[in-house]
C-alpha cells in the first residue's frame, strides 16, 4: 500500500498546447465580428427574437454534430422508482475492446454544451456514457430530494438499465458539480467504478470554505450558478474561464437571454435549489473515502474552487495524483480541453 501511494500520490504540472492558444485567440476575433452582424441583424429583425430561436437551432447543430460525428445517440431512461427520467448520449457501436467511460458534467448548460470540445477525441477511445444530471438538460424527477445522493442514485439507475456495468467496471470523468457526483458513486458503488478523474471540484469543501468564497462573489452563489440576466452568466464565464476576454465579452444582450431561457427557464427553482443544498449544508467533517485510483486536474487560475483545495484532496487520496495546467481557470474542460482529453485518455487506459 505504501508503493502504490508513492506511484501514484504526486504532482505534475502541464502547460495548454500551443494549437489550443492560437485556437482560442482565432476563436475571439471571429466572436468579435460575429457580435457586431449579430447586433446588426437583431437591430434590423427584433421582431422575430421573442422566442429562442437562435439558441435552439445551435442546440440542434450539436446533437447533430454528436450523431454525425462522435458516434454518439441519444437515449432517454425511465427509471424504476417511477419519478424520474435520466437522458443520455451513448456511443452508439460499443467495443469490447474499449472501456466505458461516464461522463458527469457541471453547472452551466447541459451534457453536450460542456463536453463539446472532448466528445470527439474520447469517442475514439472509450464507450461514452454521458447523461444530463437531473433538473438539467432533458433529465427529470418528480423527487423533492436534492442532494447530491440522489444525483448519483439517478445515474447509477441509468447506467445499469443501458448495460453499462455488464462486462466490466467503469470510469468516472467528472467536472465541477459532477465531481459530488462521481465520488459519492465512487463511496456507494465500489464495485462499479474502477478509476475517477475529477476536475475543479469542492469536493469535501466546509462550511467556513464555502462561506469564503461566496463572499468574494457577492454572498450569493445560487444567482450565478443560475443566472437570470446577461450580467449573471457573464459573471459566470468570467470567474470560470482565465483567458482574458471571453466569448460573452462580444455576444450581444439578447443572445444571452435566449441562452438563459433554453438552459435555466424550465427547471430554474430546482437548480437553484439544488446550489442550495450543496452550498448550505453542513459537509462532512472529513472527505470522502475513496479507494478507487484517482486522477486529480486543476487549472492554477481557478477562481471557483482554488488551487489549494486540489492540493488538499490530492493529500487525502492516497492513490491519486494531482495535474495542474498552468494558465487555466475552472473551465478547463473549454480552455485546454486537448491536454484534458490526453491525460484522461492514458490515465484511463493505464493498467
Amino acid at each position: 500500500a505504501h508503493t502504490l501511494s508513492l506511484v501514484h500520490n504526486h504532482i505534475l504540472c502541464k502547460r495548454p498546447t500551443l494549437r489550443e492558444m492560437a485556437s482560442m485567440k482565432l476563436v475571439h476575433l471571429f466572436r468579435r465580428y460575429l457580435s457586431i452582424a449579430l447586433t446588426l441583424f437583431q437591430s434590423l429583425f427584433s421582431r422575430f427574437f421573442d422566442f429562442p430561436i437562435l439558441v435552439k437551432l445551435a442546440d440542434s447543430f450539436l446533437s447533430l454534430y454528436f450523431l454525425a460525428f462522435c458516434d454518439l445517440r441519444p437515449v432517454t431512461v425511465d427509471l424504476d422508482d417511477g419519478e424520474t427520467t435520466v437522458h443520455f448520449w451513448i456511443s452508439g457501436h460499443r467495443r469490447i475492446s474499449r472501456p466505458n467511460l461516464v461522463m458527469l458534467h457541471g453547472y452551466g448548460g447541459n451534457s453536450k454544451w460542456q463536453f463539446v470540445h472532448q466528445v470527439s477525441d474520447l469517442s475514439k477511445s472509450f464507450n461514452l456514457f454521458i447523461p444530463d444530471l437531473v433538473f438539467f438538460g432533458q433529465s427529470y424527477s418528480k423527487n423533492s430530494d436534492r442532494s447530491v445522493e440522489i444525483q448519483a442514485r439517478s445515474i447509477v439507475g441509468g447506467l445499469k438499465k443501458l448495460g453499462c456495468v455488464q462486462g466490466g467496471r467503469t470510469s468516472v470523468y467528472s467536472i465541477s458539480y459532477g465531481g459530488f457526483v462521481a465520488c459519492k458513486m465512487a463511496e456507494m458503488w465500489p464495485e462499479m467504478v474502477e478509476k475517477l478523474v475529477i476536475v475543479s471540484s469542492g469536493v469535501g469543501f466546509t462550511q467556513q470554505q464555502k462561506t469564503a468564497e461566496m463572499r468574494k462573489h457577492g454572498g450569493d452563489c445560487s444567482k450565478i450558478l443560475v443566472p437570470q440576466t446577461p450580467m449573471d452568466l457573464r459573471m459566470l464565464v468570467k470567474i470560470s474561464m482565465n483567458t482574458g476576454l471571453t466569448f460573452v465579452d462580444w455576444v450581444p444582450d439578447f443572445i444571452l437571454s435566449q441562452f438563459i431561457a433554453v438552459m435555466y427557464e424550465k427547471n430554474r427553482q430546482e437548480l437553484i435549489e439544488l446550489a442550495k443544498n450543496l452550498l448550505e449544508r453542513e459537509e462532512e467533517s472529513e472527505l470522502p473515502v475513496i479507494s478507487q485510483k484517482t486522477l486529480i486536474v486543476w487549472g492554477d487560475k481557478d477562481k471557483v474552487f482554488p488551487l489549494e483545495h486540489g492540493y488538499r484532496l490530492q493529500r487525502h487520496l492516497q492513490s491519486s495524483r494531482l495535474e495542474i495546467i498552468k494558465g487555466i481557470g475552472h473551465a478547463v474542460n473549454i480552455e485546454a480541453a486537448t491536454t484534458l482529453n490526453n491525460l484522461i485518455t492514458s490515465f484511463v487506459l493505464s493498467v
